[in-house]
């Protein structure tokens, strides 16, 4: 159990840490005086509610991204197991098994992205993710 979860968990404390440092939150002083570097555009300190919904805009991007990504590698890897089976009803199987779940993966991301977009379209924000659009 504990070794299914430490993948997972790896990659949300990276995503988890790499997110304040990389957009500037950790670049403000604890007595509220902005130390933003020279020639920075973004906002350092100053966030509104508008700034996590992108931030929560664009995390489901690239979550929806790879979860494809690993869906078409499934699909790929399903479609040369059927290749190399040779005949044998077992590979077969095994192969077409293959081929459900990644459609089934596939399903699950077009109906999340599905999800998210009638959310956000229902609070009257467009799915850009670059400015909020009321």
């Amino acid at each position: 159990m504990f070794k299914k979860l430490i993948f997972p968990l790896l990659l949300i404390s990276l995503f988890c840490i790499n997110i304040p440092l990389t957009h500037g939150q950790l670049l403000t002083e604890p007595s509220g005086v902005s130390t933003c570097p020279s020639g920075y555009s973004g906002n350092c300190g100053d966030y509104t509610l508008d700034d996590f919904v992108i931030l929560a805009i664009n995390a489901s991007r690239i979550v929806l991204g790879l979860v494809g990504s690993l869906a078409l590698i499934m699909f790929i890897y399903g479609g040369v197991m059927f290749l190399i089976s040779g005949g044998s009803s077992e590979s077969i199987s095994k192969a077409r098994k293959i081929l459900i779940a990644a459609t089934v993966g596939l399903l699950i991301v077009f109906t999340s992205f599905l999800i998210i977009k009638f959310v956000l379209g229902t609070m009257g924000i467009v799915w850009s993710g670059e400015k909020l659009k009321f």
